[in-house]
């Protein structure tokens, strides 16, 4: 069994959570902040709706390698401090910045989800990815293996391809351009690795 979910940001605008929650989606992922000095301008709205219309949701980060790991890590928490009953903050890896060597991205990023992750009494925050950018950005490094992951993949497969380091996957994003009652035009669709139990274990 698998459960589905949504992840937005500003670029789905106003989102009717109210549709959402009628639809079928049994969680999201909300963009709160990118490098050091972006604010997602729908966030504030998205995480406080969101949670009264009981969609359950946890918020993201879109990391940035040229920018301070400890700042953007602060920056992150000040939009979007994880709660008891939300889903386990999330980093989205995708880009490097120009960063090329993998000590330095693995260092920087490590510095990131450790700082987060004092928030959360020690839990493991989710890492979003897709195959191709990791393996070849990271050398398939096994550095972050113990994180639940997030991976990308819009094949159309039965599972996705995972990267070097991890033997299994926690949500897939298998769709970019969905379609779901409460949201104008196209939306990412995602699939939760289990059932409600599963859906318990990436909870703060």
């Amino acid at each position: 069994m698998s459960l589905n979910g949504i992840d937005v940001s500003y670029a789905q605008g106003f989102v009717d959570w109210s549709g959402v929650s009628g639809a079928g989606i049994s969680f999201a992922y909300i963009k709160a902040t990118e490098g050091t000095s972006i604010n997602d301008s729908q966030f504030s709205r998205n995480w406080s709706v969101s949670k009264m219309r009981d969609v359950p949701r946890g918020a993201y980060h879109f990391f940035r390698f040229n920018d301070d790991p400890i700042a953007q890590a602060n920056f992150f928490l000040a939009s979007a401090n994880p709660q008891t009953g939300d889903l386990l903050p999330a980093v989205d890896v995708e880009s490097t910045d120009g960063v090329t060597d993998v000590t330095q991205l693995v260092q920087r990023l490590a510095a990131f989800i450790s700082k987060v992750e004092q928030s959360i009494g020690g839990r493991r925050m989710m890492v979003y990815t897709y195959w191709g950018y990791w393996n070849s950005s990271f050398n398939g490094s096994d550095a972050f293996s113990g994180h639940p992951l997030w991976i990308a993949e819009y094949n159309n497969q039965s599972a996705p391809s995972l990267p070097n380091g991890w033997n299994n996957w926690a949500i897939w994003q298998h769709q970019s351009n969905g379609s779901v009652t409460g949201v104008s035009g196209d939306v990412d669709l995602d699939t939760l690795n289990g059932d409600a139990a599963a859906l318990a274990a990436i909870t703060v």
